[in-house]
Parts: structure tokens; C-alpha cells; sequence
């Protein structure tokens, strides 16, 4: 979703949210967990890592 958005700057966030049926403060959610992961996420990665180098 937030790829469509990126290569799409054009188009608006708000307008595409409101066309997809997305409430805006999930797409907003959805970008910071891209640059802020929560404690799940980087826990799993690293779990995940650690499984790949062993």
C-alpha cells in the first residue's frame, strides 16, 4: 500500500486512503513501523538472523 503511494506522489495520500476504504491513521501506522519497528519485529529479526548464521 504504501509503495502505491510512493510511486504515486501525484495522486495524494488522503484521496487514495479514502479510495481504498483505509483509514489515514493506518497508513501512517504503517510508515513509521517502516523506519520504527516495534519490539516484536526487531525481537523476530533477530531470532530470525541468528537462525540464518547458525
Amino acid at each position: 500500500m504504501t509503495a502505491l503511494v510512493d510511486e504515486h506522489p501525484h495522486l495524494g495520500v488522503e484521496p487514495v486512503l479514502r479510495e481504498l476504504n483505509i483509514p489515514s491513521s493506518t497508513y501512517y501506522r504503517w510508515r513509521r513501523a517502516e523506519t520504527e519497528p516495534c519490539e516484536r519485529r526487531l525481537r523476530d529479526a533477530g531470532t530470525i538472523g541468528a537462525a540464518a548464521t547458525s
